[in-house]
């Protein structure tokens, strides 16, 4: 198996206050929104904050396809939330950003994922995108006439 580098992120980005923001490398795609990441030499389990896909069907498999071109091997910026702890299996909740877009949007912008239960520092823009792919009737939305 062939394994390439992609070139690492300087994302600029905006942060939540006081949150954590590093490098790391994605390692492995566990599943659409669980990475496993590398920093300084120790792996961890991070999951994409603010984001719920199916559990299976044709919209998780594109999402799974979708998270693994864009994320596998590539070295992101990974941010924490202060609103947000470890989940109950002890992964890091996190926003991930390649280049400077936000991956976790990505997902919600195409229709691939519904905003999460819960409450997070970005949750108005995650909703403002999750309407746009309603609107545009894009992935989950795409027979459905909902517009709000």
């Amino acid at each position: 198996m062939t394994t390439y580098v992609r070139t690492p992120t300087t994302a600029r980005v905006t942060t939540p206050k006081n949150s954590n923001r590093f490098q790391a490398r994605v390692t492995k795609i566990v599943d659409p929104t669980t990475v496993k990441i590398e920093r300084n030499g120790k792996t961890q389990t991070v999951d994409l904050i603010g984001v719920r896909v199916p559990d299976n069907g044709l919209i998780h498999k594109r999402v799974l396809q979708t998270t693994k071109a864009q994320l596998e091997y590539s070295v992101v910026t990974v941010v924490t939330d202060p609103q947000v702890a470890s989940d109950s299996d002890g992964h890091r909740q996190a926003y991930v950003y390649t280049g400077n877009w936000l991956y976790n949007t990505q997902l919600l912008r195409t229709g691939y994922a519904r905003v999460a239960d819960g409450d997070f520092s970005k949750r108005a823009e995650f909703e403002q995108k999750q309407q746009e792919a309603k609107q545009g009737g894009y992935g989950l939305w795409k027979n459905t006439t909902t517009t709000a």
